[in-house]
């Protein structure tokens, strides 16, 4: 069995494909032959409309459209294909007749001609079954797997603790997240590119500071070990894959109070109302003036974490590439 990934050309921040890489990795030293391709252009408008027009796939089994370019499906054969869908965040922001267009092309047409669609979340999958109005046995809920490496790191919480942030946009917000931590003796740590209002917003704070654009998957990691308590306090998300990561190194969390993210912490997280400045606040102080309540939130997000091994999610993808792939032959 041959399976061809198709994946976007450009990606500004390459979550999906690492967690494509985690995986391919798992399938092929099981034995089993992986392509990846590369869209032609990138995923504005008109790119799409040129990548419709000229996309040949690759000879393969199984077609698995990784994310973000579902309207792809399109332009494969329906019988050998599955699409993993992350989130509907492309429709936020959109209204008329762009969202109608957008919400046809990325989802409601793909969840129709694809055989088998995975959503990461369950949060996901009821967004997408409002938005497709495909049945719901249709559409399966596979969560994304830890990182390679990312294993129980051991560390004291520091005097002054090390709070880390990861993502700047909108939704991550990051602005209530800095206004928590203003009253805090914390050392405040930004994974992503500040806007010049974000910016302008920490030095008013007066925050003990930094941050760093961009990391690869090593420093990434590298931070997560550094760091005494992550926070994630996000708006929305398809997944949230920065509370896994820290509950697998062993660091205790605090995460918003909603779906998604409820449910992929379980019980290895301190919940907040994440519009809720002070709620942010009293999560972080809690578990730096209580060392018993991080300690429980950090054992629990160890054994949280194991149900995200990527040998787990690997056999259920597995498990739906050998249906079709027998499906076919039948």
């Amino acid at each position: 069995m041959k399976i061809c990934f198709i994946e976007r050309r450009d990606a500004d921040t390459p979550s999906i494909e690492r967690v494509f890489d985690t995986l391919i990795t798992e399938f092929r030293s099981r034995g089993i032959e992986c392509e990846r391709q590369k869209l032609p252009y990138g995923n504005r408008l008109v790119d799409i409309f040129r990548n419709l027009l000229s996309f040949s796939p690759e000879p393969a089994d199984i077609y698995h459209i990784a994310g973000h370019v579902n309207y792809i499906a399109l332009r494969l054969p329906p019988e050998k294909t599955i699409q993993t869908v992350h989130d509907l965040g492309i429709l936020d922001k959109r209204t008329g007749l762009r969202r109608s267009v957008l919400g046809r092309l990325f989802f409601r047409s793909p969840a129709r001609r694809a055989k088998r669609t995975v959503a990461i979340s369950e949060a996901t999958r009821e967004s997408l079954i409002r938005i497709s109005g495909k049945s719901s046995d249709k559409i399966v809920v596979l969560p994304n797997p830890v990182p390679p490496g990312y294993t129980e790191r051991p560390k004291q919480m520091a005097d002054r603790p090390r709070v880390l942030q990861i993502g700047t946009a909108p939704h991550k917000n990051l602005e209530r997240t800095a206004e928590a931590v203003r009253s805090l003796d914390v050392h405040f740590r930004v994974i992503g590119k500040l806007s010049e209002a974000q910016s302008s917003l920490i030095e008013k704070l007066e925050l003990d500071f930094s941050s760093i654009d961009y990391v690869d998957d090593r420093s990434m990691l590298e931070e997560y070990i550094a760091a005494d308590i992550v926070v994630f306090c996000s708006l929305f998300e398809g997944f949230g894959m920065p509370i896994i990561e820290a509950q697998a190194i062993g660091r205790p969390v605090v995460t918003s109070d909603r779906s998604p993210m409820r449910e992929v912490a379980g019980k290895g997280a301190l919940l907040v109302d994440p519009e809720d400045v002070s709620g942010i606040r009293q999560g972080i102080e809690t578990l730096i003036s209580k060392p018993d309540v991080a300690e429980n939130y950090r054992r629990a997000g160890l054994k949280n974490a194991k149900a995200f091994h990527v040998s787990t999610i690997a056999d259920q993808y597995l498990e739906l590439y050998w249906e079709i792939f027998a499906g076919r032959k039948s």
